[in-house]
């Protein structure tokens, strides 16, 4: 059978969802807003040295930048290149034009989520990263090896090029301090004009330090959905226990350096820029290689125990609702035209608001999928986009149309 073929029997009757991607999108949202709460409640450039005075606070920095910086936008990546290729699998007229309808329709989503909420959004390099990955779909899987190195390649380089930069000309004070200064005190629209106004430097900014690598990893999540990976963790139990022994023996103890380099030049009255580069370079570069262990050891467990982790299955099915969620409940503390916390609060009370908000937002998401089938925001997704042709309209196209970030 050609791996761009799906049987589903005589009936043409869809098999059962896929348990497992919907589970590691729901922690992965997790991952997400506790990385990305520092630009929502500290500062547009993430932690700094007040944030992380005190031992609760430094410690929090700690365990964030090692465990989830850089991360888990690589994991939902994987899994959108995993969910895409059930949309592009056969080729068809329709399916094509509805992936590119997708893509538009993200880049909308992703430009609010920008403007009103968070300017430092990922779905706007997703929809652009998504053409390329369209180009590339109906390629073998030893040309999508190919664009896999290549991509890392260009990562690398970026990452490095970028870090020297930033060793060699330090800024002084925060770059964006009008900007700050707007969403500590600004209304609702004086801060979405204020963040639309700076989206030129920032979206570039976040394309080439974390674009190259998230496609390649939309190439592997290709690969893998190719070849089943994720359908029964059971059938492939040595392949991930190699992802978890590479992922926490040699991934951790690299992300702890990274990590300590990082957080100690935050802490530090005098600047450490070369150890502060060296860990943000080192950090991204050698991210993937723990994120591999997150998917290894999820994937070990669940093959065991069938049930784990199915409490983050809503979640994960509505992940774009969730996602923009998060940033718009996160924005309604720390935003002037909300509780107005913004800058105000260390590491720990910052982190421990962002996990009550995906907590919130996971029990929301249980709650709903009990009486729906998709999120308010994949709902309109879904509209965007057109239905699903032929008989890819699950589990794979339903897994794509809630994949988004």
């Amino acid at each position: 059978m050609s791996p761009f073929t799906v049987h589903y029997g005589a009936m043409n009757q869809a098999p059962p969802r896929e348990a497992l991607p919907d589970r590691l999108r729901g922690i992965a949202l997790l991952g997400i807003v506790v990385v990305n709460a520092a630009y929502l409640g500290i500062s547009l450039e993430g932690l700094t040295q007040a944030s992380v005075e005190g031992t609760a606070n430094l410690i929090t920095a700690l365990l964030v930048v090692t465990f989830a910086q850089g991360k888990f936008y690589l994991l939902f990546s994987f899994l959108f290149g995993y969910s895409a290729s059930f949309i592009l699998r056969d080729n068809s007229a329709p399916n094509r034009r509805r992936y590119l309808r997708r893509l538009i329709a993200l880049f909308l989503f992703g430009l609010a989520h920008a403007v009103f909420f968070f300017v430092g959004d990922i779905l706007i390099t997703y929809s652009i990263l998504g053409l390329l990955l369209f180009f590339v779909s109906r390629t073998s899987d030893k040309v999508l090896r190919r664009w896999t190195i290549a991509a890392i390649a260009v990562a690398v380089f970026l990452i490095l090029s970028i870090t020297a930069l930033t060793a060699a000309f330090p800024a002084e004070g925060s770059s964006f301090g009008g900007l700050e200064k707007v969403m500590a005190t600004g209304t609702f629209t004086q801060v979405a004009l204020a963040r639309l106004e700076a989206l030129p430097v920032i979206v570039p900014a976040v394309f080439l330090l974390q674009g190259p690598m998230a496609f390649a990893a939309f190439t592997l999540g290709l690969r893998a959905s190719r070849h089943h990976l994720l359908a029964d963790p059971a059938a492939n139990i040595e392949f991930w226990r190699r992802m978890a022994r590479w992922g926490w023996g040699i991934g951790l103890p690299l992300q702890v350096i990274a990590a300590g380099l990082q957080v100690s030049e935050i802490a530090s009255s005098d600047l450490l820029p070369l150890a502060g580069a060296a860990g943000l370079a080192l950090g991204f570069i050698t991210a993937p290689l723990l994120t591999a262990g997150y998917i290894g050891s999820i994937a070990l467990i669940i093959a065991r125990r069938p049930n784990f982790l199915s409490v983050m299955a809503p979640a994960g099915r509505m992940s774009l609702t969730v996602y923009i969620g998060e940033s718009a409940l996160l924005s309604l503390v720390f935003a002037g035209y909300g509780l107005g916390f913004f800058g105000q609060w260390g590491a720990l009370p910052v982190v421990l608001t962002s996990i009550a908000s995906w907590a919130a937002l996971s029990i929301f998401a249980w709650l709903w999928m009990k009486k729906f089938t998709q999120g308010p925001l994949e709902f309109v997704l879904a509209l965007l986009t057109g239905k699903p042709h032929g008989t890819n309209s699950s589990p794979g196209a339903g897994c794509a149309a809630k994949q988004t970030n």
